[in-house]
């Protein structure tokens, strides 16, 4: 028998984080993970991850990875879409502070009905993008395959060209540091390992020079401009 967990916001955000794990990072979900994601104990992550198998949207073996079930990823998918459309319109309509749009949208969407977020999408003309570069799927599921990379992969000790396609869920503080210093989708930038320390970024923009340490490393995600491949021939180039 199905367990009585319930359709608050907490079972929200457990399906969509593991849901957005394996859509970024297409690795094993574990429970240290998920707890990390969520930033709770894993003590408690388990119990919720119990009441989810009893609702049969996910699975879990003892000591082994989660997985959504064909009907969690349903349901998963579509808490993703009314997250990414709360974004879009707090951000577009609102005007919040990009730091924070994570947090209010997560607030929002476990005290707002379902047919809330699809009255903002049509004021909003259908996005297909939150603030964060985020693809939007649609009703129907479908959602844009992602083509980039974690920018940890991208970073060599020689200076690399790199556009920033999205910024991944990540604790409010890292938002806001990134967030200052324009660190968003589409800036266009230049980073190379740190001889300081390993895992550790120099990034050069437009409008910032400074380092990156690895949890901001990982809240990012690129891709090479069309001109990287002619630029990464020639490493000296890059390095003055």
């Amino acid at each position: 028998m199905r367990g009585k967990s319930d359709r608050s916001g907490t079972r929200a955000r457990y399906l969509r984080a593991i849901w957005s794990l394996t859509e970024s990072d297409h690795v094993p979900v574990t429970i240290t993970g998920l707890a990390r994601a969520l930033q709770h104990v894993p003590g408690s992550v388990s119990e919720q991850v119990k009441r989810l198998v009893g609702d049969g949207l996910i699975e879990h073996e003892r000591y082994k990875s989660v997985s959504l079930t064909p009907e969690g990823r349903l349901e998963a998918i579509q808490v993703v879409r009314a997250n990414r459309v709360l974004r879009c319109f707090l951000h577009d309509i609102l005007n919040l502070p990009w730091s924070e749009l994570a947090t209010n949208a997560e607030a929002l969407e476990g005290s707002s009905s379902p047919r809330f977020p699809q009255r903002i999408e049509a004021s909003l003309d259908e996005p297909t993008h939150d603030p964060y570069g985020q693809p939007i799927p649609t009703p129907g599921g479908d959602i844009e395959p992602l083509t980039d990379s974690p920018l940890g992969q991208l970073v060599h000790s020689h200076r690399t060209p790199v556009v920033i396609t999205r910024v991944a869920d990540a604790p409010v503080e890292i938002l806001t540091f990134l967030d200052e210093r324009n660190l968003r989708p589409g800036t266009r930038m230049q980073i190379r390992a740190s001889a300081t320390g390993s895992h550790v970024a120099d990034v050069r923009t437009a409008q910032w020079h400074g380092t990156l340490l690895p949890a901001g490393i990982g809240a990012l995600r690129g891709s090479l401009p069309e001109e990287a491949e002619q630029l990464l021939a020639q490493p000296s180039a890059m390095d003055t």
